[in-house]
């Protein structure tokens, strides 16, 4: 009987052994796989990243990071203060290009702010014009009408020409003095026949002349 128990014990294990994977261990018939880590020790997935990799990823990602940060821009801000603070230390020229710089970006109560303060005198008379025409056209764009015109109609006096009379028929308009306004178009019209403003003054007018 015991001869039996042997021999069927020995088939078993022999068949077990046979059919089983590679590389595992057996303890009377228990199974004990060895981790699949061991199994394939070139397979790195299960690895924490390196320090190495860790440095790579963080490069790569700066790379491709498509956000630009901002630059602060300085020299508004110091030619702001001085300006405010210190209009006599800021010559008149760096006046004149600050003044320009504004008006093309719109800032037209920025404009209002540098030319108001400043005695622009030691500019030529060319010069103070144009800065004077800014200093109109931004009160007109800021609703100052009043003063717009006021500006305008002393520019004329000096020297006419086609876009103070566009300017001053715009204020004009946005007074709500239909005739003046008219009356500056058609000015605009019959003493600068080759202005840029021709066609638009010309409308203007049209439209005008039916109210």
């Amino acid at each position: 009987m015991v001869n039996k128990y042997i021999l069927g014990f020995s088939i078993g294990l022999f068949c077990s052994v046979g059919f089983s994977e590679n590389e595992i261990l057996w303890d009377f018939g228990v199974v004990i796989r060895q981790p699949e880590i061991q199994k394939n020790p070139k397979d790195t997935s299960h690895r924490f990243p390196s320090q190495k990799e860790n440095s790579q990823a963080k490069i790569n990602a700066v790379i491709t990071d498509p956000f630009i940060p901002p630059i602060r821009n300085t020299f508004s801000t110091e030619i702001s203060d001085q300006l405010v603070n210190k209009p006599a230390e800021i010559s008149s020229h760096l006046i004149k290009f600050i003044a320009e710089k504004s008006y093309l970006t719109k800032n037209y109560q920025y404009v209002i702010e540098i030319l108001q303060q400043r005695d622009l005198s030691l500019l030529s008379e060319k010069v103070r014009s144009d800065l004077n025409y800014l200093l109109a056209d931004a009160f007109y764009h800021c609703g100052y009408y009043t003063k717009a015109q006021t500006q305008v109609l002393s520019l004329l006096k000096q020297n006419e020409s086609d876009n103070l009379y566009l300017l001053l028929a715009m204020i004009y308009e946005s007074l709500g003095d239909t005739k003046n306004a008219k009356d500056n178009y058609q000015k605009l019209i019959a003493y600068y026949p080759n202005s840029d403003y021709f066609n638009s003054a010309k409308i203007k007018s049209r439209i005008l002349g039916k109210h």
